[in-house]
């Protein structure tokens, strides 16, 4: 039983190796990208389905009684190691400048089927050693069969996983306007009761107009960006990941300003939070200056204005309520 155990103690430790592998800096030395990038999702694709073959393999053989003796468990181990260690360094291979965007959001996919992978050894561990239930292992092969599914899916290049994060923003922007017009409309409502604390009334309906319109001008920036980073075609892809850092969380300013609104309004805490997304959208302006061609200067003039000119009502609105 003991050899058994240290079969599978390799196994978690492959995993934890190739984890810590996943963490460390990329080189930084700037190599072309566009080959590697095709030879990695050519590889990516292969090599997900040799692990999920490998995996079924080790699944189908230690499913049930009798077990397979300590040297094919260690042989269909190894081949599951393999198929896992080729999909990690496929990814290791990549070069810096394909964006820290877009390696981050592969890396972060690799790690939990890494993760997933220890789970679905695991439950067979328990299958084996303690006599567990069938259900456990079941559940964690097709778990570890939807991360190899869905590596092929992943953003393509730092292109598409920067407008991955812009169009999550966008439409949780999106969300929270639809939200605070029906809000806005129930509070029209004769029959509403003054003292609900669902709808925008008082002080709060006087401060909306000013918040929509900060609110429309950070989705009409978004909005934006997306075309700018679409026609982004330059070699050093990194370029384009301070558009993430500084659109990150915008969505979450948004619902804050908006939920300042409500009932019991606080004066200061609306116009604080007016101020943290007027910063965050004027931060974003400045990013965007960075990447974008002389064609969008005139949009980038009138929202900029957008922003100042929305704040400055929301203070004003603020000051006199």
């Amino acid at each position: 039983m003991s050899n058994i155990s240290e079969v599978f103690d390799d196994i978690f430790s492959n995993c934890d190796v190739l984890i810590s592998s996943l963490q460390k800096e990329k080189d930084s030395s700037l190599q072309p990208y566009e080959h590697s990038l095709q030879e990695f999702h050519s590889n990516l694709a292969s090599f997900s389905k040799v692990l999920s073959h490998e995996a079924t393999k080790f699944a189908i053989a230690h499913s049930s009684p009798p077990f397979p003796d300590v040297s094919t468990t260690k042989s269909l181990a190894g081949s599951l190691c393999n198929a896992t260690s080729q999909l990690v360094g496929c990814y290791l291979l990549l070069p810096y400048n394909c964006g820290s965007t877009f390696l981050q959001v592969i890396e972060k996919e690799l790690e939990s089927l890494l993760l997933g992978l220890k789970q679905f050894v695991e439950a067979i561990q328990n299958l084996i050693l303690k006599n567990d239930t069938l259900q456990p292992c079941l559940v964690s092969t097709g778990i570890l069969w939807e991360f190899c599914d869905r590596l092929p899916t992943l953003p393509q290049n730092n292109k598409e996983a920067v407008l991955a994060v812009l169009s999550r923003e966008e439409e949780l922007i999106n969300d929270a306007i639809e939200e605070l017009e029906q809000a806005v409309d129930a509070s029209t409502n004769d029959e509403i009761d003054s003292d609900d604390e669902t709808v925008i009334h008082g002080v709060g309906q006087e401060l909306q107009p000013s918040v929509r319109g900060l609110v429309k001008t950070a989705a009409a920036l978004i909005r934006k960006t997306k075309k700018v980073v679409n026609n982004f075609n330059g070699i050093d892809q990194n370029r384009l990941d301070p558009v993430v850092e500084s659109v990150s969380s915008m969505s979450t300013e948004v619902d804050d300003l908006i939920c300042s609104l409500y009932a019991p309004v606080n004066l200061i805490l609306a116009v604080g939070h007016g101020n943290k997304l007027s910063s965050k959208v004027d931060n974003l302006l400045k990013t965007v200056q960075g990447i974008a061609c002389e064609d969008d200067k005139a949009w980038i003039e009138l929202l900029s204005k957008a922003v100042q000119h929305n704040f400055q009502n929301l203070q004003s609105k603020a000051a006199s309520g």
